[in-house]
Protein backbone atom coordinates (compact mmCIF):
# COMPACT_ATOMS: atom_id res chain seq x y z
CA UNK A 1 0.00 0.00 0.00
CA UNK A 2 1.27 4.02 -0.41
CA UNK A 3 0.40 6.70 1.61
CA UNK A 4 -1.24 9.15 -0.30
CA UNK A 5 -2.29 12.73 1.86
CA UNK A 6 -5.52 11.02 3.63
CA UNK A 7 -6.08 7.76 2.37
CA UNK A 8 -4.15 4.72 1.10
CA UNK A 9 -3.84 2.93 -2.06
CA UNK A 10 -2.95 0.26 -3.60
CA UNK A 11 0.61 0.21 -5.24
CA UNK A 12 0.97 -0.79 -8.73
CA UNK A 13 4.00 0.87 -10.00
CA UNK A 14 4.87 -2.85 -10.88
CA UNK A 15 2.96 -2.46 -13.99
CA UNK A 16 4.89 -3.35 -17.24
CA UNK A 17 2.26 -2.40 -19.76
CA UNK A 18 -0.34 0.20 -21.00
CA UNK A 19 -2.99 0.60 -23.81
CA UNK A 20 -1.09 0.83 -27.01
CA UNK A 21 -0.82 4.76 -28.60
CA UNK A 22 -3.79 3.55 -31.11
CA UNK A 23 -6.24 2.39 -28.23
CA UNK A 24 -5.56 5.37 -26.25
CA UNK A 25 -6.04 8.00 -29.64
CA UNK A 26 -9.17 5.71 -30.83
CA UNK A 27 -10.73 6.18 -27.49
CA UNK A 28 -10.42 9.98 -27.05
CA UNK A 29 -11.03 10.16 -30.80
CA UNK A 30 -15.00 8.41 -29.89
CA UNK A 31 -15.77 11.57 -28.33
CA UNK A 32 -19.20 9.88 -27.07
CA UNK A 33 -20.63 6.28 -26.36
CA UNK A 34 -23.49 4.69 -24.36
CA UNK A 35 -23.28 3.26 -20.73
CA UNK A 36 -25.58 0.39 -20.14
CA UNK A 37 -26.28 -0.79 -16.24
CA UNK A 38 -28.10 -4.12 -16.92
CA UNK A 39 -28.94 -7.49 -14.23
CA UNK A 40 -30.66 -8.91 -11.98
CA UNK A 41 -31.45 -5.85 -10.14
CA UNK A 42 -33.88 -4.62 -13.52
CA UNK A 43 -36.30 -6.84 -12.20
CA UNK A 44 -36.71 -4.51 -8.96
CA UNK A 45 -39.99 -3.03 -8.53
CA UNK A 46 -38.20 -0.47 -6.04
CA UNK A 47 -34.69 0.59 -4.83
CA UNK A 48 -31.52 1.14 -7.46
CA UNK A 49 -29.03 -1.82 -8.56
CA UNK A 50 -27.83 -1.56 -5.07
CA UNK A 51 -31.19 -3.38 -3.75
CA UNK A 52 -29.37 -6.37 -3.11
CA UNK A 53 -26.91 -4.35 -0.12
CA UNK A 54 -29.89 -1.59 0.60
CA UNK A 55 -32.50 -3.94 1.78
CA UNK A 56 -30.00 -7.01 2.60
CA UNK A 57 -31.32 -9.14 1.04
CA UNK A 58 -30.61 -13.16 1.34
CA UNK A 59 -28.39 -14.27 -1.08
CA UNK A 60 -30.69 -17.59 -1.73
CA UNK A 61 -34.03 -15.60 -2.09
CA UNK A 62 -32.01 -12.87 -4.25
CA UNK A 63 -31.07 -15.66 -6.79
CA UNK A 64 -34.43 -16.67 -7.28
CA UNK A 65 -34.47 -13.90 -9.67
CA UNK A 66 -32.65 -16.25 -12.08
CA UNK A 67 -36.02 -17.71 -12.45
CA UNK A 68 -37.56 -14.35 -13.98
CA UNK A 69 -34.98 -13.03 -15.82
CA UNK A 70 -35.79 -13.87 -19.45
CA UNK A 71 -35.54 -10.19 -21.87
CA UNK A 72 -37.44 -11.81 -24.82
CA UNK A 73 -37.07 -8.35 -26.46
CA UNK A 74 -33.61 -8.12 -26.30
CA UNK A 75 -31.76 -7.73 -30.03
CA UNK A 76 -27.81 -6.88 -30.22
CA UNK A 77 -28.59 -6.03 -33.93
CA UNK A 78 -30.92 -3.71 -32.47
CA UNK A 79 -28.78 -1.94 -29.61
CA UNK A 80 -26.16 -1.27 -32.23
CA UNK A 81 -28.59 0.70 -34.67
CA UNK A 82 -29.39 2.37 -31.78
CA UNK A 83 -25.98 3.77 -30.94
CA UNK A 84 -25.56 4.16 -34.65
CA UNK A 85 -28.66 6.21 -34.96
CA UNK A 86 -27.10 8.41 -31.89
CA UNK A 87 -24.14 9.54 -33.30
CA UNK A 88 -22.01 7.45 -31.02
CA UNK A 89 -19.07 5.16 -31.27
CA UNK A 90 -18.86 2.31 -28.82
CA UNK A 91 -21.01 0.56 -26.19
CA UNK A 92 -19.83 0.12 -22.22
CA UNK A 93 -21.92 -2.52 -20.58
CA UNK A 94 -21.93 -3.91 -17.22
CA UNK A 95 -20.20 -7.30 -17.45
CA UNK A 96 -20.62 -7.99 -14.24
CA UNK A 97 -21.77 -5.39 -11.25
CA UNK A 98 -21.31 -5.61 -7.36
CA UNK A 99 -24.24 -7.96 -7.24
CA UNK A 100 -21.96 -10.86 -8.89
CA UNK A 101 -24.69 -11.27 -11.49
CA UNK A 102 -22.24 -12.30 -14.96
CA UNK A 103 -24.19 -10.91 -18.59
CA UNK A 104 -22.33 -13.69 -20.31
CA UNK A 105 -21.58 -17.60 -20.05
CA UNK A 106 -18.62 -17.38 -18.01
CA UNK A 107 -17.04 -20.61 -17.07
CA UNK A 108 -16.52 -19.77 -13.28
CA UNK A 109 -19.68 -19.51 -11.48
CA UNK A 110 -23.48 -20.67 -12.23
CA UNK A 111 -24.43 -16.91 -10.96
CA UNK A 112 -25.25 -15.48 -14.62
CA UNK A 113 -27.30 -15.10 -17.81
CA UNK A 114 -27.21 -18.44 -19.36
CA UNK A 115 -28.70 -20.29 -16.14
CA UNK A 116 -31.86 -17.71 -16.56
CA UNK A 117 -34.74 -19.13 -19.24
CA UNK A 118 -33.38 -16.22 -21.37
CA UNK A 119 -30.26 -18.63 -21.80
CA UNK A 120 -28.34 -16.40 -23.99
CA UNK A 121 -25.23 -15.15 -23.83
CA UNK A 122 -25.94 -11.54 -24.55
CA UNK A 123 -22.01 -10.17 -24.91
CA UNK A 124 -21.48 -12.72 -27.53
CA UNK A 125 -24.59 -11.85 -28.99
CA UNK A 126 -23.48 -7.93 -28.78
CA UNK A 127 -19.72 -8.62 -29.79
CA UNK A 128 -19.83 -8.65 -33.16
CA UNK A 129 -22.86 -6.78 -33.90
CA UNK A 130 -21.24 -3.95 -32.76
CA UNK A 131 -17.35 -4.99 -34.84
CA UNK A 132 -20.00 -5.17 -38.16
CA UNK A 133 -20.59 -1.38 -37.24
CA UNK A 134 -17.73 -0.71 -36.34
CA UNK A 135 -18.40 0.34 -33.10
CA UNK A 136 -15.98 -0.32 -29.81
CA UNK A 137 -17.39 -2.61 -27.04
CA UNK A 138 -15.68 -1.38 -23.32
CA UNK A 139 -16.72 -3.93 -20.57
CA UNK A 140 -18.08 -2.25 -16.73
CA UNK A 141 -16.53 -5.03 -13.87
CA UNK A 142 -17.02 -4.66 -10.40
CA UNK A 143 -14.20 -5.61 -8.12
CA UNK A 144 -16.80 -5.60 -5.27
CA UNK A 145 -18.97 -9.24 -5.48
CA UNK A 146 -21.50 -9.14 -2.71
CA UNK A 147 -22.06 -12.92 -3.23
CA UNK A 148 -19.63 -14.60 -4.15
CA UNK A 149 -18.33 -16.64 -0.88
CA UNK A 150 -14.68 -16.30 -1.46
CA UNK A 151 -15.24 -12.39 -1.48
CA UNK A 152 -15.33 -12.59 2.72
CA UNK A 153 -14.18 -16.20 3.00
CA UNK A 154 -10.95 -16.80 0.70
CA UNK A 155 -9.31 -13.70 -0.35
CA UNK A 156 -6.84 -15.18 -2.90
CA UNK A 157 -9.41 -17.78 -4.17
CA UNK A 158 -11.43 -14.55 -4.91
CA UNK A 159 -8.79 -12.53 -6.67
CA UNK A 160 -8.10 -15.94 -9.14
CA UNK A 161 -11.48 -15.85 -9.74
CA UNK A 162 -11.94 -12.61 -10.65
CA UNK A 163 -8.94 -12.77 -12.99
CA UNK A 164 -10.05 -15.60 -14.86
CA UNK A 165 -13.23 -13.47 -15.32
CA UNK A 166 -10.87 -11.04 -17.08
CA UNK A 167 -9.21 -13.38 -19.20
CA UNK A 168 -12.66 -14.95 -20.77
CA UNK A 169 -13.94 -10.84 -21.41
CA UNK A 170 -10.25 -10.10 -22.70
CA UNK A 171 -10.30 -13.51 -24.77
CA UNK A 172 -14.45 -14.65 -25.99
CA UNK A 173 -15.51 -11.52 -27.64
CA UNK A 174 -13.00 -10.45 -30.29
CA UNK A 175 -11.35 -7.22 -29.85
CA UNK A 176 -12.41 -5.16 -26.89
CA UNK A 177 -11.88 -0.93 -26.78
CA UNK A 178 -11.49 -0.82 -22.76
CA UNK A 179 -12.60 -2.58 -19.64
CA UNK A 180 -13.73 0.15 -16.45
CA UNK A 181 -13.63 -1.18 -12.94
CA UNK A 182 -15.67 -0.35 -10.31
CA UNK A 183 -15.62 -0.61 -6.57
CA UNK A 184 -12.02 0.30 -5.50
CA UNK A 185 -12.56 3.35 -3.76
CA UNK A 186 -9.70 4.65 -1.20
CA UNK A 187 -11.31 7.53 0.02
CA UNK A 188 -13.99 5.48 1.37
CA UNK A 189 -13.92 4.93 4.39
CA UNK A 190 -16.70 2.43 4.34
CA UNK A 191 -18.07 3.34 7.64
CA UNK A 192 -21.70 3.51 6.97
CA UNK A 193 -23.96 1.02 8.35
CA UNK A 194 -22.93 -2.77 6.73
CA UNK A 195 -20.61 -1.02 3.91
CA UNK A 196 -17.57 -3.08 5.81
CA UNK A 197 -18.83 -6.40 5.55
CA UNK A 198 -20.31 -6.38 1.68
CA UNK A 199 -17.88 -3.70 0.26
CA UNK A 200 -14.34 -4.08 1.84
CA UNK A 201 -11.49 -6.28 0.47
CA UNK A 202 -9.94 -8.60 2.94
CA UNK A 203 -6.49 -8.35 1.09
CA UNK A 204 -4.74 -6.82 -2.33
CA UNK A 205 -6.41 -7.06 -5.31
CA UNK A 206 -3.42 -7.17 -7.57
CA UNK A 207 -4.60 -4.57 -9.46
CA UNK A 208 -1.05 -4.23 -11.07
CA UNK A 209 -1.72 -8.51 -12.50
CA UNK A 210 -4.98 -7.33 -13.84
CA UNK A 211 -3.91 -4.21 -15.53
CA UNK A 212 -1.14 -6.08 -17.11
CA UNK A 213 -3.58 -8.86 -17.89
CA UNK A 214 -5.85 -7.00 -20.08
CA UNK A 215 -3.12 -5.45 -21.61
CA UNK A 216 -1.26 -8.37 -22.62
CA UNK A 217 -4.29 -9.79 -24.25
CA UNK A 218 -5.91 -6.85 -25.77
CA UNK A 219 -3.34 -4.10 -26.07
CA UNK A 220 -5.65 -1.78 -27.72
CA UNK A 221 -7.57 -1.12 -24.25
CA UNK A 222 -7.76 1.36 -22.33
CA UNK A 223 -8.29 0.70 -18.57
CA UNK A 224 -9.82 3.07 -15.73
CA UNK A 225 -10.80 2.36 -12.45
CA UNK A 226 -13.72 3.94 -10.91
CA UNK A 227 -11.61 5.08 -7.66
CA UNK A 228 -12.16 9.03 -7.28
CA UNK A 229 -8.55 9.59 -7.48
CA UNK A 230 -6.45 10.32 -9.79
CA UNK A 231 -5.27 7.36 -12.22
CA UNK A 232 -2.87 4.90 -11.02
CA UNK A 233 -0.21 2.94 -13.13
CA UNK A 234 -1.25 0.51 -15.68
CA UNK A 235 -4.47 3.00 -16.07
CA UNK A 236 -5.12 4.85 -19.19
CA UNK A 237 -8.13 7.47 -18.12
CA UNK A 238 -9.76 9.21 -15.34
CA UNK A 239 -12.94 8.99 -14.73
CA UNK A 240 -15.83 11.48 -13.51
CA UNK A 241 -19.42 10.35 -12.23
CA UNK A 242 -21.77 13.20 -12.88
CA UNK A 243 -19.18 15.83 -13.10
CA UNK A 244 -17.18 17.83 -15.07
CA UNK A 245 -13.17 16.90 -14.83
CA UNK A 246 -11.91 18.37 -11.35
CA UNK A 247 -15.31 19.19 -10.62
CA UNK A 248 -17.24 17.72 -6.99
CA UNK A 249 -20.81 18.73 -6.85
CA UNK A 250 -22.16 15.15 -6.02
CA UNK A 251 -19.24 14.52 -3.06
CA UNK A 252 -17.15 11.74 -3.47
CA UNK A 253 -15.77 13.06 -7.05
CA UNK A 254 -11.67 14.07 -7.35
CA UNK A 255 -10.82 17.53 -7.79
CA UNK A 256 -6.85 16.28 -8.97
CA UNK A 257 -7.15 15.91 -12.63
CA UNK A 258 -3.90 13.62 -13.43
CA UNK A 259 -1.81 13.46 -16.69
CA UNK A 260 -4.17 11.31 -18.25
CA UNK A 261 -7.13 11.27 -20.90
CA UNK A 262 -10.62 12.28 -18.85
CA UNK A 263 -14.54 10.66 -19.25
CA UNK A 264 -17.53 12.07 -17.97
CA UNK A 265 -19.91 9.84 -16.52
CA UNK A 266 -24.00 11.09 -17.14
CA UNK A 267 -27.18 9.59 -16.64
CA UNK A 268 -30.29 10.10 -19.36
CA UNK A 269 -32.60 9.07 -16.87
CA UNK A 270 -32.65 9.76 -13.08
CA UNK A 271 -31.01 6.50 -12.01
CA UNK A 272 -27.81 4.41 -13.43
CA UNK A 273 -30.43 0.90 -13.73
CA UNK A 274 -33.63 0.84 -14.88
CA UNK A 275 -36.22 2.27 -12.30
CA UNK A 276 -40.18 3.43 -13.39
CA UNK A 277 -40.80 4.63 -10.09
CA UNK A 278 -37.82 7.54 -10.54
CA UNK A 279 -38.43 7.97 -14.28
CA UNK A 280 -37.16 11.13 -15.51
CA UNK A 281 -35.69 11.37 -18.83
CA UNK A 282 -33.97 14.65 -19.38
CA UNK A 283 -34.24 16.43 -22.91
CA UNK A 284 -31.63 16.04 -26.00
CA UNK A 285 -31.41 19.96 -25.15
CA UNK A 286 -30.05 19.33 -21.79
CA UNK A 287 -27.80 16.41 -22.65
CA UNK A 288 -26.74 18.47 -25.61
CA UNK A 289 -25.55 21.46 -23.56
CA UNK A 290 -23.51 18.61 -20.52
CA UNK A 291 -21.67 17.11 -23.71
CA UNK A 292 -20.74 20.48 -24.75
CA UNK A 293 -18.72 21.52 -21.39
CA UNK A 294 -17.60 17.91 -21.08
CA UNK A 295 -16.06 18.30 -24.92
CA UNK A 296 -15.20 21.90 -23.93
CA UNK A 297 -12.90 19.72 -21.27
CA UNK A 298 -11.70 17.19 -23.81
CA UNK A 299 -13.09 14.36 -22.37
CA UNK A 300 -15.09 11.56 -23.51
CA UNK A 301 -18.54 11.16 -22.33
CA UNK A 302 -20.25 7.94 -21.67
CA UNK A 303 -24.04 8.42 -21.76
CA UNK A 304 -25.86 6.11 -19.55
CA UNK A 305 -29.67 4.23 -19.54
CA UNK A 306 -31.28 1.12 -18.15
CA UNK A 307 -32.57 -1.72 -19.83
CA UNK A 308 -36.18 -2.47 -19.07
CA UNK A 309 -36.00 -6.31 -17.88
CA UNK A 310 -37.82 -7.16 -21.03
CA UNK A 311 -34.60 -6.74 -23.01
CA UNK A 312 -35.40 -3.24 -24.41
CA UNK A 313 -34.37 0.59 -23.79
CA UNK A 314 -37.27 2.83 -22.96
CA UNK A 315 -39.11 4.54 -25.62
CA UNK A 316 -38.46 7.59 -24.43
CA UNK A 317 -34.90 7.17 -24.02
CA UNK A 318 -34.68 5.75 -27.17
CA UNK A 319 -36.33 8.95 -28.71
CA UNK A 320 -33.67 11.39 -26.88
CA UNK A 321 -30.99 9.31 -28.02
CA UNK A 322 -32.36 9.42 -32.04
CA UNK A 323 -32.53 13.11 -31.72
CA UNK A 324 -28.89 13.24 -30.22
CA UNK A 325 -28.09 11.49 -33.47
CA UNK A 326 -29.86 13.66 -35.62
CA UNK A 327 -28.06 17.07 -33.89
CA UNK A 328 -24.88 15.28 -34.42
CA UNK A 329 -26.01 15.36 -38.54
CA UNK A 330 -27.65 18.69 -38.86
CA UNK A 331 -25.05 20.96 -36.81
CA UNK A 332 -22.25 18.48 -35.67
CA UNK A 333 -23.05 19.40 -31.87
CA UNK A 334 -21.19 16.81 -30.51
CA UNK A 335 -18.23 18.73 -31.65
CA UNK A 336 -18.69 21.10 -29.58
CA UNK A 337 -20.00 23.41 -32.47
Amino acid sequence: MVDSQDYKVEDTSSTKLEASAVGVAQFQRSAIGLSVHWGLYSLSTRGTEWIYFNERIPFPVYRERLRSFNPQRFCAEEWADLIVEAGMKFLLITSKHHDGFCLWDTGTTDFKITNTPFGRDVLAELAPALHERELGLHFYYSLVDWTHPAYRGDWPAYVDYYQNQLRELCTHFGPISGIIFDGYWPRNLLDAEGMHEYFAARGPWDLAGAYDLIHQLQPHAVIANNTHIPPLPGEDYQVWELDLPGENTIGFNCTEVGDKPTACWWNLNAGWSYQPWNHHVKSAEEILETYRKVRAKQAVFFLNVGPRPFGDIHPEEQQVLRQLGKATHQNHAWKGG
